[in-house]
């Protein structure tokens, strides 16, 4: 039944395309990233500051795409954002040193920015309350899909032709986002100024309450999960000797197929059970699995160690943006969204930077010990959630 009207929505089956897409061409570059700018001449700590960089651009464009969404619509944003988004991986290729990469991850955070509030507000506005958080679990699955089978296939083809063959795909791929999201339509009605404005007391004190929380929480995770991406290629090749499909195996099953698997079932338990709860029994369940990687004793060990601290963290990630959105203004999810993927983006963005500064000042387990603590930190902001609905009783 879920199946059969996710194929009749036609803006959420053509999203969820558009969204695979982006996931497949963006992901491609997981496991060589980190390899080919150190190639370029960048130290450890530079690495941290270049996968920074996009995350700061969308960090700041996430805010201002997910606002002008609510105000003049969601189609045209989002077409824009992904064909920025194509410009990028051409250039990666003609590089010469590292600093020459920083214009076009400027842009790739450009673009990132300017479509991903926009798509989750598109997911909101063309689903029913009944179904919201299922819709969002099946798109979750679209980006995980992406997240599972792309790093294997860019490290195949990385060991096989060489990294940069691997970007010509990443430009393939996300041509055809770009090409799909131009068959989306309209989700909302472009709202003058005095709609926008217009609210009540009662729920503007709400969703300010909402985003306070949101920020925090998203700050505190995402700084703890964003450690973990510049230097885990290179601790997984200093201790096992890894090669690059190695990396992309880890983060395919460790990350994309552990998070993708309970999409569904997260999805489902949203609907039934109370989604503060969920949040805050899965974020603490999956804390010790973050720190214990750095004890990882063979290759094997550090996938089985992601993977339960994914499987179990991202179990509530319907339940999280179903709740947030059920604490937002239709008239302001744009805003949301874009105020979510900010603080998510800045979280990533500090954790990365900090990541190579933590390696070579205190040793490689340091940063996963503190990873650990961060991801335990962020289950507090949540306790100041409030449910609604009949999922609010106890």
């Amino acid at each position: 039944m879920l199946l059969k009207r996710f194929a009749q929505n036609r803006n959420v089956s053509v999203l969820f395309a558009v969204i695979l897409l982006s996931s497949l061409s963006v992901n491609l570059s997981t496991p060589i990233w980190a390899f080919y700018i150190t190639s370029l001449g960048a130290s450890v700590v530079e690495l941290g500051y270049i996968s920074a960089i996009p995350s700061a651009v969308s960090a700041f464009v996430n805010i201002l795409g997910g606002s002008l969404s609510d105000r003049y619509g969601r189609r045209k944003l989002n077409a824009l954002g992904t064909c920025l988004g194509t410009l990028p991986p051409l250039f990666y290729i003609f590089a010469k040193n590292w600093v020459e990469l920083i214009p076009w991850v400027i842009l790739s955070g450009l673009a990132g920015g300017l479509g991903m509030p926009v798509r989750w507000s598109m997911i909101a506005d063309s689903s029913s309350e009944d179904r919201r958080a299922m819709m969002f679990g099946l798109m979750n699955i679209a980006l995980l899909l992406g997240m599972t089978v792309a790093p294997i296939l860019g490290g195949l083809i990385a060991d096989a032709y060489g990294i940069r063959t691997t970007f010509v795909l990443y430009f393939v791929l996300m041509s055809a986002s770009f090409f799909c999201s131009l068959l989306l339509q309209e989700s909302m009605k472009p709202l003058s100024r005095h709609q926008t404005q217009k609210s009540d007391t009662a729920e503007s004190r709400t969703f300010v309450g909402t985003m306070l929380i949101v920020l925090t929480l998203n700050v505190a995770v995402a700084t703890g999960t964003g450690i973990y991406s510049p230097i885990t290629p290179l601790f997984l090749e200093k201790r096992f000797s890894t090669v690059y499909a190695d990396v992309g195996i880890l983060y395919a099953i460790g990350f994309g197929l552990s998070s993708m698997m309970v999409q569904i079932p997260g999805g489902k338990m949203a609907t039934k059970y109370n989604r503060k709860k969920l949040v805050i029994v899965t974020t603490v369940l999956s804390t010790p699995f973050f720190g214990l990687f750095a004890l990882s004793r063979s290759f094997v060990e550090c996938v089985i160690l992601m993977f339960l601290s994914n499987v179990i963290l991202n179990l509530s990630w319907p339940a999280y943006q179903d709740l947030t959105m059920a604490l937002t203004p239709p008239s302001r999810r744009g805003l949301m969204n874009g105020l979510s993927g900010t603080s998510f983006l800045a979280g990533m963005m500090i954790g990365q930077a900090i990541s190579g500064i933590l390696w070579e000042s205190f040793g490689m387990f340091l940063p996963y010990y503190l990873s650990a603590v961060l991801v335990l930190i962020s289950a507090l902001p949540a306790f100041f959630l409030k449910e609604t609905g009949s999922r609010a009783q106890p």
